[in-house]
C-alpha cells in the first residue's frame, strides 16, 4: 500500500512530466516542510500557470484541502499579470480535473464541503480537454526561440 504522501508526491511528479510532455517548461517545488503555496509552475508560449496536485483517495476532494496560503500566492500570481492558480485533482480513476483556486474559495463560502468528480467535470476541466483548448501559440511574438 502506497502511502498518502507517497501517493501525492508521485502525482506531482506524473503531473509535471504529462505537462512537460505537452510542450511546458516545468518547475516543481520542493520545499514541503515550510508551507509552499504550489507543486509546479509551467509555462508555454508566454503564459504561466501554477498549479496544486491533489491526488483524491476517495471519489471526492475537501475543499478544506486548499490552504490560505495557497489563496493568497495564486491570487498574488493572477494580480501580476498570469493566468489562474489552478488545483489539479486526480481521482482514483487517474482522471485529472483543473478547478481554479478563486472558484474552490467561492464553493467554501457557499457553504460547500467538497465536491466529487461530476462536480469537477461542472465547475472545472478534464485536463485533456483543458490540454487540447490551449491555442498553439501565444505570447511575445519577439522572442528568441533559437536560444541553443
Amino acid at each position: 500500500m502506497v502511502s498518502n504522501k507517497k501517493a501525492g508526491t508521485d502525482f506531482e511528479r506524473e503531473f509535471a512530466e504529462l505537462l512537460s510532455e505537452e510542450g511546458f517548461w516545468v518547475h516543481m517545488f520542493q520545499d514541503n516542510k515550510n508551507g509552499q503555496p504550489c507543486d509546479v509552475v509551467a509555462a508555454r508560449n508566454g503564459v504561466t500557470y501554477l498549479f496544486d496536485c491533489k491526488d483524491c483517495e476517495k471519489d471526492y476532494f475537501f475543499l478544506s484541502r486548499m490552504e490560505e496560503n495557497q489563496y493568497n500566492a495564486m491570487h498574488l500570481f493572477e494580480l501580476t499579470g498570469n493566468e489562474k492558480g489552478k488545483f489539479a485533482l486526480r481521482f482514483s480513476n487517474q482522471t485529472i480535473y483543473l478547478i481554479d483556486y478563486d472558484l474552490i474559495k467561492h464553493l467554501q463560502g457557499k457553504g460547500i464541503k467538497q465536491i466529487d468528480e461530476p462536480l469537477c467535470g461542472r465547475y472545472g476541466s478534464n485536463i485533456d480537454i483543458w490540454l487540447g483548448n490551449l491555442p498553439e501559440s501565444v505570447g511575445d511574438g519577439n522572442a528568441d526561440s533559437d536560444w541553443q
